[in-house]
């Protein structure tokens, strides 16, 4: 690089954590990080923790190539950081900076165009003598080619998008009958992701674990920098992951890394990329694809070698060599992604404000933050809220360190997969470390009415407040009725808890009908409250909204609650015959099942729309018959626009 690099200025086109990450390793080795962001993101949490921002334009300008090499310009800056997600992986951006002089911090155009078309970089791998699951060609527009080509590769078979990266588009077919629809579905919510209309078929493995090798390359030589478990996924996506991955047999990882690094200088990599595997019950490896760029999980990859490696990145860039080898892992490293989304609702992204965000700090934890509290999550983005990476010396205590880390975390304000990953940490597959990529699934996130500690939280806010002037309004010793009844009920679900309470030598007395103690409780200012009830201790997120409604969030869940007795049954039958069919997020309508004036039965698909690159489809929530429809195909609607009215059968 030479002279380029005297400006010692890194442009970062990306947001939240991972430009937050990046500029921090900037700043270490002398650079001048710089944000470039659309205008959403122009006073969030990544703009001030940085302070130098470059507004790219709109929202949806951040994946523009042109503006944001333009934005990159106008800072001056010698270099450029993509980040992960974005523009990454986009051969484009890479043509770009090249063309403008900016030094791109990340592989090659050719390589990034080889690596953006699955069957291309499938083709790569078995040229390095890689091996690969049976495939078929990328499928036209047939129903009857496509059935061949299953018939060909064999079922179980999965059909995949050729292009773009992540989960997105994939679906499992176990049989002729799904396979017309499933590619249907698919090639939707690629186009809509923007990954194209091309897709193919691959066997699909069953019981197998996704591994994954962290690769560094100079042009010629690469290197194996560790592997990680990434079988923890929920629609493809991944959700906890660790380093190294557990329970592999020594010859299996030491093939799975010569792989990895066959395939890395196959493709010609400069700089990071992560090559995919599965691996099968009985000892199979395949390659499933490259992610030429730097990963979401990198840091558990970073606890366990002392590695930085966006200073690796910077190391290539400046001219350094690829160092021979990377270290052998020490101890164990567990992440696991915090997302703004509501388990109850089939985990559909939870965009609002965060009224509460307090996050833990113990030795050996690391905690990489995308928004701080009173932060509004947009509904633009991907909602992950950080990310939070346990250090142990073995991996039991990685995973306690974890648990107890997540157990530690308040967030109230929006729905998160919190209480769904503790969960999914304390199922057993996963504590033995034996656990596949259909594991996550099994495990259902917490449900119910709030337990006690939870419950008691709430009745603690109650009572934390003034002694009243009026002693028939006060409760405590000088109440002229002895024991007060305080009662709370669901605002979205059908529960009801009433407590007797009395206060006795200053300290809280409860009954609740199944149990009697003494409460106490100790409120944070970041809105954190440690709540004591009986031999019960733990803390809750806690936060009051303008309408009355409580939101009170714990490790066993999150529940919206009013003071006061609940309505009658009546009252609450009423209210779930509302046969109204709301938008749960902006986004697109795809297609339109539902029929004016059509009967339909409960589960009945009425509405499929694509939100947040997801396909959501919207069902009929009980038997009736369409009374209206308010929306049409390409259609933009905003959460909560009214999409379809139905007539429900009151018996």
């Amino acid at each position: 690089m030479g002279d380029a690099l005297m400006a010692r200025r890194v442009a970062i086109a990306n947001r939240g954590e991972v430009a937050v990450r990046i500029a921090a390793t900037c700043r270490l080795r002398g650079y001048e990080p710089v944000l470039l962001c659309g205008e959403p993101d122009a006073g969030g949490f990544a703009a001030r923790a940085i302070g130098r921002v470059e507004v790219v334009g709109p929202a949806g300008s951040e994946t523009d190539p042109d503006a944001v090499v333009a934005a990159a310009l106008r800072t001056g800056a010698a270099l450029l950081h993509p980040g992960y997600g974005f523009l990454s992986e986009r051969p484009a951006l890479a043509r770009a900076c090249a063309a403008a002089g900016i030094h791109f911090l990340g592989p090659s155009p050719e390589t990034l165009e080889r690596c953006g078309d699955k069957v291309e970089t499938r083709r790569a791998a078995v040229e390095a003598g890689v091996p690969v699951l049976p495939a078929s060609e990328p499928l036209g527009d047939d129903p009857n080619e496509w059935r061949a080509a299953a018939e060909a590769v064999g079922y179980p078979v999965l059909v995949k998008a050729a292009l773009g990266g992540g989960g997105a588009s994939l679906r499992r077919v176990g049989d002729p009958g799904e396979l017309t629809e499933a590619v249907a579905s698919a090639r939707r919510e690629a186009e809509a992701a923007g990954a194209g209309p091309v897709l193919y078929l691959e066997r699909f493995l069953e019981g197998a674990r996704h591994i994954e090798v962290q690769v560094a390359g100079d042009g010629t030589r690469a290197i194996a920098i560790g592997d990680r478990e990434c079988s923890l996924q929920r629609r493809h996506q991944k959700v906890i992951e660790e380093a190294p991955a557990p329970n592999l047999p020594d010859d299996a990882r030491e093939r799975l890394h010569a792989y990895a690094v066959a395939v890395a200088e196959a493709v010609g990599l400069v700089s990071l990329a992560t090559i995919e595997f599965l691996y099968g019950a009985d000892g199979t490896i395949a390659f499933l694809e490259v992610n030429p760029r730097l990963q979401v999980e990198h840091p558990v990859t970073e606890a366990v070698t002392g590695w930085d490696l966006v200073a690796l990145q910077l190391d290539l860039a400046e001219g350094r060599a690829l160092p021979e080898w990377a270290p052998a892992p020490n101890g164990h490293a567990i992440e696991a992604r915090l997302y703004a989304e509501d388990p109850a609702r089939h985990f559909l992204p939870s965009p609002g404000r965060l009224d509460v965000l307090a996050l833990p700090a113990a030795p050996r934890l690391r905690v990489d933050a995308a928004y701080a509290a009173w932060d509004v999550i947009p509904d633009r983005y991907d909602p992950l809220i950080a990310k939070l990476i346990a250090w142990g010396a073995n991996r039991d205590e990685a995973l306690a360190r974890l648990s107890d880390a997540l157990s530690r975390t308040g967030v109230a304000g929006v729905a998160t997969n919190r209480p769904w990953l503790i969960a999914l940490l304390d199922a057993p597959e996963v504590r033995a470390g034996a656990y596949t990529t259909t594991t996550a699934a099994t495990v259902a996130p917490p449900a119910g009415p709030p337990p006690r500690l939870a419950s008691a939280a709430l009745l603690a806010t109650a009572l934390d407040r003034p002694p009243s002037s009026d002693p028939w309004e006060r409760i405590g010793p000088f109440r002229l009725t002895g024991a007060a009844e305080i009662a709370f009920h669901g605002v979205d679900t059908d529960w009801e808890r009433v407590f007797a309470v009395e206060q006795k030598g200053g300290v809280w007395h409860v009954d609740d009908g199944e149990s009697q103690g003494s409460l106490r409780w100790w409120r944070g200012s970041d809105g954190l409250w440690t709540v004591a009830y009986g031999d019960e201790l733990g803390t809750a997120a806690i936060a009051r909204r303008g309408d009355g409604t409580i939101e009170v969030v714990t490790a066993a869940g999150r529940w919206l609650a009013r003071s006061g007795r609940r309505a009658p049954e009546s009252t609450r039958a009423a209210a779930r015959a509302d046969g109204t069919i709301r938008a749960p997020l902006p986004g697109k309508i795809l297609r339109v099942p539902a029929e004016p004036d059509a009967p339909v039965e409960e589960g009945d698909p009425l509405v499929i729309m694509s939100a947040m690159k997801i396909e959501v489809v919207l069902r009929a929530p009980g038997s009736g018959r369409v009374r209206s429809i308010h929306c049409y195909p390409d259609q933009q609607v905003d959460a909560g626009d009214i999409l379809v009215e139905l007539t429900l059968t009151t018996e």
